[in-house]
């Protein structure tokens, strides 16, 4: 069983496969406006997160600044403090200072002082300032309370900072602790602002890699759809330009067939006519009563004809008489010459309307290429439906021809069915051979159209 290859060259003959469709300018366009979109949304979300990015990654590094200075609050400085007296003890400065001599070269501790709520230097890295008394600030009582520890940016201008005012700008972090007597102390910590910028800047680039990797990666997980419907789009597209190009086609075949038609039976037969009653009237008298007998069938039959090509242009009504009688009625122009025409209706016929009219033109075109080229005595239709799908099989015992070669004259409009048959679901496929009749065959799916 052969395939029939929709082709304006000829049923079955192939074609080369058409080469993939480019992208429409429309498509194109869209898909541009979408990356451009794309790379706004980006930007938009960039500069807010990178903002919100660095602000956290700024509290981070102050509270690993302020835990830092509170672990050493409480483990290396605190249970060797009397918050009573100042340290000194040459012996006890030099312990201390050798228990926070790492911190100043690992956690690159800058100043470092431990006061007691009277405000009294207890303990500094710069021994000038051991027992000096300085005003403590409001927020002091709330860490000798048990607070939590603060941290802040700032420029020293403090009298009790005189030396760290040509600095610049300090993360100064203050924290609450216990001496040895069990009394509240507070130790204050400089570190340099480079530190902590450092620290920050290293917990961004490790937050925006993710960041920067998940936006784009979301962009195409979105473009991915949109590339999807742009194509799904074009196809509509191109399946409605190949409609309309199917349809100029079938119009175009439609009215070369009525014209020759017209000319090649109804024009040839009615042609004569004019001049045998020219005669007649010529000469007296009158035409014999043998001449009105031959003229009368010239008249009925080109009166047939026509009312045949008047079918063909306007369909008998599905709705009223289903697709049933439809089919029977293209029997009527068989019967009339004396041949075979059988119809056999089996299961459901299809209640689409669209449907009824494609497999109405499907075995509209059939029986006439067998009445009009197979030379048959007899045509068969066969109409099966079930809940799936429905068969239309036309069969006649004609001449017959071949499929793989050029359409025969006439057999054109299978062909340009074929696409439209494939556009709704569907297949139409013809089986013929040279002496050995024509089967034509389509399978609609049951909601095809």
């Amino acid at each position: 069983m052969l395939k029939v290859r929709g082709s304006r060259k000829g049923i079955g003959s192939r074609e080369a496969k058409p080469a993939r469709s480019r992208l429409h300018p429309e498509t194109r366009r869209a898909l541009r406006r979408y990356a451009l979109t794309g790379l706004a949304t980006f930007l938009i979300v960039l500069v807010p997160v990178v903002i919100g990015a660095r602000a956290l990654a700024k509290e981070q590094a102050l509270r690993h600044a302020t835990e830092s200075t509170q672990h050493m609050a409480d483990f290396e400085v605190g249970p060797f403090i009397d918050s009573s007296v100042p340290i000194q003890d040459p012996r006890v400065l030099d312990r201390l200072d050798r228990r926070l001599a790492p911190s100043f070269q690992h956690v690159t501790l800058y100043r470092f002082k431990v006061w007691n709520a009277s405000g009294t230097i207890l303990y500094p890295d710069r021994r000038e300032l051991i027992g000096r008394q300085f005003p403590l600030p409001g927020w002091a009582q709330a860490l000798l309370a048990g607070g939590p520890g603060r941290a802040e940016f700032e420029v020293q201008t403090d009298p009790e900072s005189a030396s760290e005012a040509g600095q610049g700008e300090l993360v100064e972090v203050y924290v609450g602790s216990t001496a040895a007597d069990g009394e509240r102390i507070i130790v204050e910590a400089y570190y340099p602002a480079q530190v902590v910028h450092d620290d920050q800047r290293s917990m961004v680039l490790g937050i925006l890699p993710g960041v920067l990797g998940s936006l784009p990666l979301l962009q195409l997980l979105l473009l991915i759809p949109g590339l999807r419907m742009a194509k799904r789009l074009q196809h509509n597209s191109d399946t409605q330009q190949r409609l309309l190009e199917q349809a100029i086609s079938a119009s175009d075949l439609e009215r070369q067939r009525l014209a020759r038609h017209l000319h090649d039976e109804v024009i040839q037969g009615l042609a004569g006519l004019p001049y045998t009653l020219e005669s007649y009237d010529q000469h007296q008298p009158g035409p014999p009563p043998s001449f009105f007998a031959p003229a009368r069938a010239v008249v009925q039959e080109n009166i047939s004809t026509l009312r045949g090509i008047a079918t063909d242009l306007y369909p008998p009504d599905l709705a009223a008489l289903g697709l049933p009688g439809a089919l029977d009625r293209l029997g009527d122009p068989a019967r009339a010459r004396g041949l075979d025409f059988d119809l056999e209706v089996r299961g459901h016929a299809p209640a689409e309307a669209t449907t009824q009219v494609l497999l109405y033109r499907v075995a509209r075109e059939a029986v006439a290429n067998a009445l009009k080229h197979a030379q048959a005595g007899r045509i068969s239709v066969a109409l099966a439906g079930t809940g799936e799908a429905t068969r239309l099989t036309v069969a006649d015992d004609g001449q017959g021809f071949d499929v793989g070669a050029a359409a025969p004259q006439g057999h054109l409009g299978l062909a340009i069915l074929h696409d439209t048959v494939a556009d709704a679901g569907g297949t139409l496929l013809i089986t013929s051979a040279a002496d050995s009749g024509t089967k034509v065959e389509a399978v609609l799916p049951a909601a095809a159209g």
